[in-house]
């Protein structure tokens, strides 16, 4: 197994973000229109595995009408934040052949801004269902928004296994091997769980500030339960978070060990010598939580895409 861990910092602390509702929209009027940024579209799709309603985001390549090759495929979760950076670090970085030119798929919400979708983001993020941790949230920090459920991920993962990504690849020219998985926060959560419980769905990930203190650091126990059945890992995993999100040394400031964890997932990914696992980890000096996307999405997608 491959692995640097350039140990330049840490990233920042996550930000969870506000809640609303959206009426449900029947999957069979599917609607496709442009989207606000250029050569994208976007369509409404309501899942019979989770039940809930997801907007689809799709960025084109360059040359996408003239190309007769599929494209590789990289799926965005938290695509009511974060798609735009995504997308446009993805098409710089085509332009200039640091990372060839791909296909961006982003998963989120009808319902605006990022700041609107913590509530189902949490739901579907999360790989298991933990109240009690939900309502020791809200107590430890009456500031955060409300957030409704959690463990949702499993069907989350079988949503896009199972209904999006053959819309996706009959759709559009995309390639059935190298999906990428972007995800950050507990998209970064849900980034590893599916690296260990995906079954290959993926073979590309970025794991950026990953909220793997989530239930008890449950993403461990998965971790070692994949590695009592297999020596292999065939994946190209990127593991990112920033310095600030956690002082070092001073674990009474932060709970959520955002540093710490990283490290000790990356040390357990290292010790198993996995075969076919090609990993590196990077902890990024003087960035936040949320400072820290711009750079985890440059760096990483240059990694899983390394040519």
């Amino acid at each position: 197994m491959k692995r640097t861990f350039p140990v330049d910092a840490l990233l920042i602390l996550t930000a969870l973000t506000l809640s609303c509702g959206s009426e449900p929209v029947d999957s069979e009027t599917q609607t496709q229109h442009l989207g606000a940024l250029a050569d994208t579209e976007s369509r409404v799709m309501t899942s019979s595995i989770t039940g809930r309603t997801y907007q689809i985001s799709v960025a084109l390549p360059r040359g996408y009408e003239e190309a007769d090759t599929p494209y590789p495929v990289l799926f965005a979760v938290d695509a009511n934040m974060q798609f735009g950076t995504v997308v446009e670090a993805v098409r710089s970085l085509g332009w200039f052949s640091e990372i060839p030119e791909l296909l961006v798929v982003g998963i989120g919400y009808p319902v605006g801004r990022g700041w609107n979708a913590a509530g189902p983001r949490a739901v579907d993020l999360t790989p298991t269902d933990d109240q009690a941790l939900l309502d020791e949230l809200a107590n430890d920090h009456p500031e955060w928004p409300v957030l409704e459920g959690s463990g949702g991920a499993p069907g989350f993962l079988r949503f896009i296994r199972e209904e999006l990504i053959p819309v996706i690849e009959r759709d559009y020219k995309a390639a059935s091997e190298g999906r990428g998985l972007y995800g950050h926060s507990f998209g970064g959560l849900f980034s590893a769980y599916a690296l260990l419980k995906g079954e290959r769905t993926f073979q590309r990930f970025i794991v950026g500030s990953p909220s793997l203190w989530w239930s008890n650091r449950v993403i461990f126990e998965y971790e070692a339960g994949y590695a009592s059945a297999h020596d292999s890992l065939p994946a190209r995993v990127f593991l990112s978070v920033g310095l600030l999100e956690e002082e070092v040394g001073e674990e009474s400031l932060d709970p959520f060990a955002m540093v710490s964890n990283l490290r000790d997932l990356t040390d357990v990914l290292d010790s198993r010598a996995y075969k076919d696992l090609t990993l590196q980890s990077h902890v990024f000096e003087g960035e936040t939580h949320l400072s820290v996307i711009p750079a985890t999405i440059s760096k990483e997608l240059r990694f899983i895409y390394a040519q």
